[in-house]
């Protein structure tokens, strides 16, 4: 299943590369992302409920069929986009040294990235319709947020924020199956907390770091940790019930791609190209009108390998 990184390479011209570049530089969770390419505005998926249930048998026992339970799930297509003018008299003048095409085409890929690393948590598609479904919202729909002050994973969010501690952490990373998260994500305040966690005296934690996608990842316990600060420090969830103040957040362990059954990036088409669209000069300025934009979606095919860690103390 493709990365943004193999999308690069298979682009047809240097600006939709430079463009791949310009957003895996600018997030960190970005080079993570799996992929998945289909036809239409819509797709149909099976999440996996359960499984069959197997059983020891004799010679001669009479056998009963058992058969895996699925949830049958759609998720339509989200517009994401940015417009923007660039004035005629700069590109006429400026374009001998630095292409204000390519500059302005950078900046909008950029801010597009930061609007999808927030959509991609903090979607909504119940409350405002035209957004796509979010982690956290995903991951509630499922009861895989564990809650940090008892232990919990409720339908229903409610609690009162706690300090983080390493064996909550721990358990939460244990909700997910079939070997470690493909990485863990939260905001820099609890990257601060974790790595005050690391420095007391007989912890146990383990914090290394590591260089990949062109970042500086800190590794807890082997397992990158991608900084996303569009994680509130102040969350409120989509079906909460009585939340105990407004300086609670999360973290999350996810695995990523079809394949692991994970959290998963769908678009149209066979090639994630953004639309970039020349809309010509405007009638009453001396501008261009430039428009960009992707049509995309996040999927979790299954539940099981991806967990949250939900009602951390956020505050100082």
């Amino acid at each position: 299943m493709p990365t943004l990184s193999e999308y690069q390479k298979l682009a047809n011209d240097d600006v939709t590369a430079g463009i791949f570049d310009n957003i895996i530089t600018a997030s960190e969770l970005a080079p993570f992302l799996q992929f998945k390419s289909f036809s239409g505005n819509s797709l149909v998926y099976n999440r996996e409920s359960t499984l069959g249930a197997a059983a020891t048998h004799q010679v001669g026992d009479i056998w009963s069929d058992t058969e895996p339970t699925y949830t049958q799930k759609t998720a339509s297509l989200t517009t994401v986009g940015i417009q923007h003018p660039l004035d005629r008299f700069a590109m006429q003048t400026v374009d001998n040294v630095q292409s204000q095409e390519a500059v302005l085409l950078s900046k909008m890929s950029k801010s597009i990235a930061r609007k999808l690393e927030d959509l991609l948590i903090n979607g909504n598609s119940g409350a405002v319709s035209t957004e796509p479904e979010g982690l956290t919202s995903l991951l509630i729909s499922d009861s895989r947020l564990l809650m940090m002050d008892d232990g919990s994973t409720p339908s229903t969010i409610a609690g009162d924020e706690t300090e983080l501690t390493i064996d909550r952490l721990d358990a939460m990373i244990d909700m997910v199956e079939l070997g470690k998260p493909d990485f863990l994500m939260m905001n820099k305040t609890m990257r601060r907390k974790l790595t005050a966690l690391a420095r007391a005296t007989g912890s146990g934690v383990v914090l290394n770091s590591a260089e990949m996608f062109g970042h500086q990842y800190t590794l807890y316990n082997g397992i990158p940790v991608v900084i996303n600060d569009y994680i509130s420090n102040s969350e409120t969830y989509e079906n909460s019930g009585a939340w105990g103040s407004s300086s609670a957040t999360t973290i999350y362990a996810l695995k990523t791609g079809e394949e692991k059954q994970g959290w998963t990036v769908i678009h149209n088409g066979a090639v994630l190209d953004p639309d970039i669209q020349r809309l010509g000069t405007k009638v009453d300025k001396n501008e261009d009108t430039y428009r960009m934009v992707v049509y995309l979606n996040a999927v979790l095919y299954s539940a099981k390998v991806c967990a949250g860690l939900a009602g951390i103390d956020s505050a100082a």
